[in-house]
């Protein structure tokens, strides 16, 4: 899986009783301030350029028509998309065209990421036809890693990345699932590139969230190569797009994600359990175990009042790249009301349903103090065992992580225009049950 570090001998375990805390301290001095305005966000330049843009139609109009046609004049040997993800193409540029408020870099980006999003699509169902026996492939059994944006679910995500049995998609993998004989390489850098790119334009992002080309990440890109997830709605504002992406059947969309999951793993099989993280995988449980029956789930819990205050900071800075028409009291009270909220509580409920062996929970001030002391319970709660060779590189992967440092992320509930108490007696019994408040 790209792994770089060869484990130590099992013998070196005798050195390490792994379940002394591991506290991660910021050793960098990048900062992202508390989001005010969206001419505070981000550099002159890209100001400039927005403001020299103004009104200007760079590339015209969102169009799913327009989108299509290019896309199929960069595959000609591609045939049309599926139905259900032209649909949902033409749904999101209506929001794009109605809701987003686009500034200059936002047309732009728009163009440019509708149209890499619909060749991949292509790409992949000429793939999937050319070679229909991959949809016969067998999975290893799927752990879907849950939890709020911003509660936990990456570094958990990337910590169960470091046991050799779990299989994960790094991030090129989900950007472009489409195995070619000139191997990974083109789409590594391809990927390398645009997010260079996004770097310079918004560091902050990068800081927030840190992403590169190579490491383990979440299952995003597999929904975009489909038009159909709540994702465009952090980068976008598009609440045309998502109510009607809510109103749909989710399983169309894990049906196209079970497809492309058979396609990397046809082409690079490894592991015993794949282990998929998405933030909005914790909203869809039924439309999972609809398409993956034998799932398994580990949950992670943070204080929602944190979790939602950092929700709209990431909210914010990625939004502000493309509207200059970002106002963080009234981004606080559409994420306050927003899925997110209203459906955290009925997730749990549905995972409650589940016989004992399917789901663990685990707490995030949990897994900051004693992370694979957390995740050896966790894998007990499923049934599962913890070797030796993940202990010792889930241990080495945090030291690592705490001895690089982070960039400090400031970001509070009144910035957002919300009220942390108010947050809190709305989910009192969610947070009793798993004692976020201590």
């Amino acid at each position: 899986m790209g792994r770089s570090s060869h484990y130590p001998p099992t013998t070196a375990t005798l050195e390490l009783e792994i379940s002394a805390p591991i506290q991660l301290r910021s050793r960098s001095e990048v900062c992202v301030p508390q989001f005010t305005h969206t001419r505070h966000s981000h550099a002159w330049w890209v100001r400039a350029v927005n403001a020299l843009g103004g009104s200007f139609e760079p590339v015209g109009h969102p169009s799913g028509d327009i989108y299509w046609e290019r896309a199929q004049r960069l595959n000609p040997r591609a045939g049309d998309p599926t139905p259900e993800t032209r649909a949902a193409l033409t749904a999101l540029t209506q929001s794009l065209n109605e809701d987003a408020a686009l500034n200059f870099i936002g047309k732009i980006a728009a163009w440019i990421d509708c149209t890499r999003m619909a060749a991949t699509h292509l790409q992949v169902e000429q793939a999937l036809r050319d070679a229909p026996e991959i949809e016969d492939t067998e999975l290893p059994t799927p752990v879907f890693v849950l939890g709020l944006f911003r509660s936990g679910t990456t570094i958990l995500h990337r910590l169960l990345g470091e046991d050799p049995d779990n299989r994960t998609l790094p991030h090129w993998e989900s950007f472009d699932p489409v195995h070619t004989p000139d191997g990974p390489e083109p789409r590594q850098r391809k990927l390398a590139r645009m997010l260079m790119l996004a770097d310079i334009i918004s560091p902050s992002i990068k800081a927030i969230h840190p992403m590169d080309a190579y490491q383990t990440d979440e299952c995003r890109g597999m929904f975009t190569n489909v038009f159909r997830t709540p994702q465009f709605n952090v980068q976008y504002r598009a609440g045309g797009y998502l109510d009607w992406l809510l109103a749909q059947d989710a399983t169309i969309a894990y049906r196209h994600h079970r497809r492309q999951l058979q396609l990397v793993h046809h082409h690079r099989p490894h592991g015993k359990r794949f282990v998929l993280k998405d933030p909005t995988h914790t909203f869809f449980v039924d439309a999972i175990l609809q398409v993956f029956p034998d799932a398994r789930f580990v949950f992670i819990h943070r204080d929602p009042a944190e979790a939602l205050s950092s929700i709209c900071s990431l909210h914010a800075y990625a939004r502000s790249v493309f509207s200059s028409d970002v106002d963080a009291h009234a981004l606080g009270a559409e994420l306050s009301d927003s899925y997110m909220m209203r459906l955290l509580e009925p997730a749990v409920a549905a995972l409650d349903r589940l016989p004992a062996g399917r789901v663990a929970h685990v707490r995030a001030p949990d897994l900051s103090r004693d992370p694979v002391g957390t995740i050896a319970r966790a894998y007990r709660a499923l049934g599962m065992d913890l070797g030796d060779g993940a202990r010792i590189a889930m241990h080495e992967y945090m030291q690592a992580k705490r001895e690089n440092g982070s960039a400090k992320h400031v970001h509070t509930t009144e910035g957002f225009g919300l009220d942390p108490a108010a947050i809190h007696e709305r989910f009192a019994s969610y947070c009793a049950r798993f004692d976020l408040l201590a």
